[in-house]
């Protein structure tokens, strides 16, 4: 969604379709992917497709009963209900609207750092509740909505007043985030009271990632680059072995000119020969 002058200096929202980002692509081929291969799978043998699924998915009761399944942290978000296409349509157009966006502000390597880390950040809050309530989960947890929640709420508290179309009605990113949120929110908090509540949907996956997308971005996490930190450093000691090798090498012709190559060590002969050879290859 963008907005357009209407010849009045008023911009109205207008619908647009942002071309895809990086990562979104990716994102969004990787869990078609998924998705057609078990339902394949699933014409030949519905139980090996619930094998996949109960393995990869995020299951709980694997964590209380084996070593704990690290791997499934991410695999689950890449997984859907295979009883119909509507819960990985609504996930990937909302992650084709508001990733493209993020992806756009943010860039390709931070977003696809953050979307990861929503996503572990959601199926760790819902391991910890339910590995405290002492009972099986019964079903294991898939789906991308936590990672994607992750997305809408960092992209709406960074640019909060950026309006977008909701059914044809122009609202504010702050209050689709907050609609989206309270849509995970109330049905909850039903649950923690005790009241009789419909489906079974992982909220707390989806609020898991909606608060790390806000913690993120609110403080500036979004932002951090892990991997251009480590490249950075690694420049920084490339450089300061560059500076140290050459002051050594000034040390050992300087030796050379004073005391003849016959003063010099094993290791001083090696060095210089790294040097000369370095030296030739540049």
């Amino acid at each position: 969604m963008t907005n357009y002058d209407d010849g009045y200096g008023q911009p109205r929202p207008q619908v647009s379709f942002p071309p895809l980002t990086h990562w979104v692509r990716r994102l969004m081929i990787a869990n078609v992917t998924v998705f057609v291969f078990l339902a394949v799978v699933g014409l030949g043998s519905l139980r090996l497709q619930d094998f996949f699924l109960d393995t990869f998915g995020l299951d709980p009761d694997m964590w209380r009963s084996f070593v704990p399944a690290v791997w499934q942290l991410g695999t689950y978000a890449f997984l859907h209900d295979m009883g119909g296409l509507g819960h990985l349509l609504f996930n990937m157009l909302v992650l084709y609207f508001f990733g493209t966006m993020l992806e756009g502000i943010i860039g390709s390597r931070r977003f696809i750092t953050h979307y990861m880390g929503a996503a572990v950040a959601g199926a760790l809050l819902h391991l910890v509740v339910e590995l405290s309530k002492g009972q099986e989960a019964y079903l294991p947890a898939i789906g991308a909505s936590g990672a994607v929640m992750g997305v809408v709420v960092a992209t709406a508290t960074l640019r909060p007043h950026t309006q977008v179309l909701f059914i044809f009605i122009p609202v504010k990113l702050w209050v689709m985030a907050a609609l989206y949120v309270a849509s995970d929110l109330y049905p909850l908090v039903l649950q923690l009271s005790g009241a009789p509540t419909s489906g079974n949907v992982a909220h707390l996956i989806h609020l898991g990632g909606a608060l790390y997308g806000f913690l993120g971005a609110r403080y500036g996490l979004l932002m951090k680059d892990p991997i251009a930190g480590l490249e950075r450093k690694r420049a920084v000691a490339a450089a300061e072995r560059s500076v140290g090798d050459r002051q050594r090498l000034d040390a050992l012709l300087e030796k050379i000119n004073r005391e003849g190559i016959g003063s010099l060590s094993r290791s001083e002969r090696a060095f210089l020969k790294k040097a000369s050879e370095r030296s030739r290859s540049n």
